[in-house]
């Protein structure tokens, strides 16, 4: 679903083959809205593929903010790092809506691990993905102006199957208040961009959290950073 809410296809393909490897041990659970998975610091856990519904993954800072540091969605696989390295959660993980996952226990993965290394594999691989990502995000974050960090985020959301028209709709899939908190900006700034992307023709509101993309083309350049079509970005 692109490179930002989701993570890159790359992405994608490994998880998909973690899943794979993963599904003859997983518990299927369901998770109500606001149900915390674990909070931070937790050392028991399990390692989650979400079939359903939305994740958000958070810390609280010394002043009292919440800070959304990824968004998960169906496909994707997370919750495995305390296996990995004996330490405890970083961060805190939260449903954001209904959410069904296939849910791995702590004893059950750490004897996969031990009778077949390809699922290890698959999820050191996939942690090296989620790393490169990671710089991906920080590189975004280290531009100033927002406008660009919002088209990029939109765009991560255009199908990729399609160049894109101006049929194409995107729908946020989350609230754009946890959106903006995920790529580090504050809902009013986030609003504005959309608001600036709608009055130039780039996108066209359809509801709440349903936009019609009426410039791929334009979207994608602003995501860079460059306009499509004027010598400076919109700011």
């Amino acid at each position: 679903m692109g490179d930002s809410v989701l993570g890159p296809s790359s992405l994608e393909s490994t998880a998909r083959q973690a899943r794979d490897l993963l599904r003859p041990l997983s518990v299927r659970k369901t998770f109500a809205p606001g149900t915390l998975l674990w909070r931070e610091g937790d050392t028991s856990g399990a390692l989650v593929a979400l079939e359903r519904g939305m994740v958000k993954i958070y810390r609280v800072l010394p002043n009292g903010n919440a800070v959304t540091i990824y968004i998960f969605g169906p496909g994707d696989v997370f919750g495995f790092m305390p296996f990995l390295d004996g330490q405890p959660y970083p961060a805190a993980a939260q449903a954001l809506d209904d959410v069904e996952a296939l849910v791995v226990p702590r004893e059950a993965l750490l004897d996969a691990f031990r009778a077949d290394p390809q699922l290890a594999m698959a999820l050191i691989g996939l942690l090296a993905r989620r790393l490169r990502e990671a710089f991906d995000r920080i590189e975004r974050a280290s531009v100033p102006e927002v406008v660009p960090r919002v088209a990029a985020a939109l765009g991560s959301l255009l199908p990729e199957s399609e160049p894109g028209s101006a049929l194409t709709v995107i729908e946020l899939p989350v609230q754009a208040a946890e959106l903006a908190s995920a790529i580090g900006i504050a809902p009013e700034s986030f609003s504005r961009a959309v608001t600036k992307l709608v009055s130039s023709g780039v996108l066209h509101r359809l509801g709440p959290r349903k936009l019609q993309v009426l410039d791929p083309a334009r979207l994608r350049a602003l995501a860079s950073g460059i306009s499509a079509r004027s010598p400076r970005p919109l700011r």
